[in-house]
């Protein structure tokens, strides 16, 4: 390399610092019920509509137990608590510069 180049590549700006992905909660997949409890017997809240965004407090076999992180598609508050299958929730990914 000449010097030349060595001195054009030391000026060159850095390359951007890439972008990692990173998990910011879970959002529903489709028409799902929000329960009172961990089993489709217990009396249903309301429903989630695809694409509410939903944060997990904790889980019980196959089921989350989750709270509205936003009104829900169907008028539930944000806040709302309760339980519902953890196949119909999504994890979300929001992007964060890295650094």
């Amino acid at each position: 390399m000449t010097l030349t180049a060595v001195f054009l590549a030391a000026l060159a700006p850095a390359p951007a610092a890439p972008e990692r992905l990173e998990p910011c909660g879970y959002e529903a997949d489709g028409p799902v019920h929000l329960r009172t409890g961990p089993s489709a017997s217990r009396r249903s809240l309301g429903v989630l509509g695809p694409g509410d965004r939903v944060t997990v407090e904790r889980e019980a076999g196959d089921w989350y137990r989750i709270s509205l992180d936003a009104r829900s598609r169907s008028g539930l508050r944000p806040g709302t608590e309760g339980w519902t299958v953890k196949r119909h929730l999504e994890p979300r990914t929001c992007s964060r510069p890295s650094g």
